[in-house]
């Protein structure tokens, strides 16, 4: 491959005259460029980028990183996101939590990546709060309350108020929420919204209706243990709220095998509105979260933060949701 030096002694300019043709530098004199786009054309010259952005201390490549890429509205906000770097003149890589929280910080203070979006508070607050200080960053779907820190999520106190609304409408009173990660903060607000509808109702809230599974989405029959053992406890379940349509279509499942031992009216409703919800039979009535602007306006935050090199930008964008009611 041609290197700088060759594509100079062909055109008989300097290394310098050179490198500022290839940065556009408008003082080259025009012979000189001619020369020089002559000289790369003939060689075949191609820049290495790579070497230029260890010089400049840039990998023009941003990290986004998510609890699990099983989740399809984790796809929907990497479509997205996909689409907003398009055309930009970087790259995305994705990772998951699985990776530890050192790792991103070595790949952001090695110029490996020049900022990163987190989908999940999968993290220590400090470890965040520290990265948010130092390089850009940018939260999607979640945040943390004591960090300034820049973030695109939906208002989620406002979309649990409106689930339980919706069913509270059709009557249910005893509404179990099963919920995801104690600590994320989706959950959290969307608690606050559950709470808001119930005492709107005149309805008390019982914490015994807020349940979690042990871990992931409720896999391998984690689900049916629950329910069943709060219908055992002599609680009539007549609405669900779930925080995922991986739970709902686990919960679908466990209603169709008989495994679930609910009433026959219970109405159901699930967070995040994925194609899921569409194929499931029968459907499932969700609020859905628009996952592809999620992913695109995470992205664009974060190339103009790590353009303008505001590190230390804080702020709040919050997207509309849409209750879709189906047949649950």
């Amino acid at each position: 491959m041609s290197s700088v030096k060759e594509v100079a002694a062909r055109a008989n300019v300097s290394v310098a005259t050179v490198s500022r043709v290839l940065n556009h530098d408008p003082s080259v004199k025009a012979v000189n460029r001619q020369k020089v786009m002559r000289a790369i054309e003939e060689l075949q010259y191609k820049p290495n980028v790579l070497a230029k952005n260890l010089r400049k201390q840039s990998s023009n490549t941003i990290a986004m990183v998510m609890p699990t890429i099983a989740n399809p509205f984790y796809a929907g906000i990497v479509r997205g996101a996909q689409e907003a770097i398009r055309n930009s003149g970087y790259h995305m890589i994705l990772g998951t939590t699985g990776w530890q929280a050192d790792t991103y910080e070595n790949m952001l203070s090695t110029s490996q990546v020049d900022g990163i979006i987190i989908l999940s508070s999968w993290a220590n607050k400090k470890v965040i709060q520290k990265l948010n200080e130092n390089y850009p960053v940018v939260m999607c779907n979640e945040y943390f309350d004591d960090i300034h820190i820049t973030y695109v999520a939906i208002d989620n106190r406002k979309a649990g108020y409106d689930a339980a609304c919706e069913l509270i409408r059709r009557g249910c009173r005893n509404i179990v929420y099963i919920t995801g990660s104690k600590k994320s903060s989706s959950v959290g607000d969307r608690l606050t919204g559950y709470k808001e509808a119930l005492s709107e109702a005149g309805i008390d809230f019982r914490p015994e209706l807020i349940v979690k599974p042990h871990q992931g989405n409720g896999e391998d029959g984690q689900l049916v243990g629950i329910l069943n053992e709060l219908v055992d406890q002599g609680i009539a379940i007549d609405g669900l709220l779930t925080h995922s349509d991986l739970m709902a279509a686990f919960v679908l499942k466990g209603i169709r095998d008989k495994a679930i031992r609910l009433a026959e009216e219970v109405g159901m409703i699930s967070f995040d509105g994925t194609f899921l919800t569409e194929i499931s039979n029968p459907g499932v009535t969700a609020i859905v979260q628009p996952a592809y602007e999620l992913g695109f306006s995470s992205v664009k935050l974060l190339l103009q933060k790590i353009q303008n090199k505001e590190i230390n930008t804080s702020g709040r964008h919050i997207l509309d949701h849409q209750l879709v009611v189906r047949e649950t």
